[in-house]
């Protein structure tokens, strides 16, 4: 999918999304499908702290004129919280990437041992082998625990899990206690050939304070077409982006149907311009993302 497609305004493009293979509903090929019946003609992969769905994704995307872009999705701490960074057009076979990969993904096993737990505690008791992730390779998060619940019958939706337990500040949230700071998940991609994204900046308590340091770091972009983010949110974050010379993304975040509001997979809209201008920057440093 050429940036020339991306100015004419053919391509519709989703560049946050995740599959089975961390905590999406849809097998990575499955995804690209439902991409590709949607009308979409670019979409990022973008699971937490796993490859492991990128080679059915491209396969998939190839077959059916679907340029699939390998990305990511790390989780990282700062005293304030959460910040999320996301990576373009990495190169899965770094290993430098792998290794630190199979470390944040036992991270999240403990972690969802220790959540699991503490919902037994609390009077919610999941049937054993219930909170699974699809391989050996998979990266096991939060909605897979929601997901288990709403089986054993304790909620109705993913939503109601998260506002109930598992939330944030709720009364099963446990933090990892293994996560890297944003500034080194900006360095992993960079040397893994991607370009490093602030995922959903306002879910953190960090921003913007922290954003000249993560520029420092080599942030390339903020998320700034978020799926659950108004049009002033939107303007806001663009100014800010333009203010520090980063590029601007957007996607849904997709984790499939019914997981949350306003999450459908191309529900956002990204300008030609704004695509056209990160497809090229993507292009001129990552030649393997073709």
């Amino acid at each position: 999918m050429s940036t020339q497609a991306a100015e004419s305004g053919a391509a519709r493009a989703d560049l946050h999304t995740h599959s089975t293979s961390s905590d999406g509903t849809l097998a990575p090929a499955d995804l690209v499908r439902q991409a590709s019946r949607r009308g979409l003609t670019i979409l990022a992969l973008t699971d937490h702290d796993t490859t492991s769905g990128l080679a059915d994704a491209i396969a998939t995307g190839e077959a059916l004129g679907v340029r699939v872009i390998p990305g990511i999705e790390l989780s990282t701490d700062v005293s304030a919280g959460e910040v999320h960074i996301l990576g373009y057009g990495i190169d899965s076979e770094n290993q430098t990437l792998q290794q630190a990969l199979a470390r944040y993904r036992q991270a999240r096993r403990e972690r969802a041992e220790r959540i699991i737990a503490r919902l037994c505690e609390l009077g919610v008791d999941l049937p054993e082998g219930s909170v699974q992730a699809s391989d050996s390779d998979a990266s096991l998060g939060r909605p897979h625990i929601a997901r288990a619940m709403i089986a054993a019958g304790y909620v109705q939706s993913v939503s109601e899990a998260f506002d109930r337990y598992l939330g944030n500040d709720k009364p099963a949230y446990i933090a990892s206690e293994r996560k890297p700071t944003p500034e080194e998940a900006i360095r992993l991609i960079r040397a893994a050939g991607g370009l490093p994204v602030l995922a959903h900046p306002y879910t953190s308590d960090a921003f913007p304070e922290s954003l000249p340091a993560l520029v420092k770091a080599g942030l390339a972009g903020i998320e700034v077409y978020y799926a659950e983010y108004p049009p002033e949110q939107r303007l806001a974050l663009a100014r800010i982006a333009d203010e520090h010379g980063l590029l601007a993304t957007g996607g849904s975040d997709y984790h499939g149907e019914q997981f949350k509001e306003r999450r459908d997979l191309g529900s956002v809209e990204l300008p030609a311009e704004v695509l056209q201008r990160f497809l090229q920057r993507l292009d001129s440093k990552q030649p393997h993302s073709r």
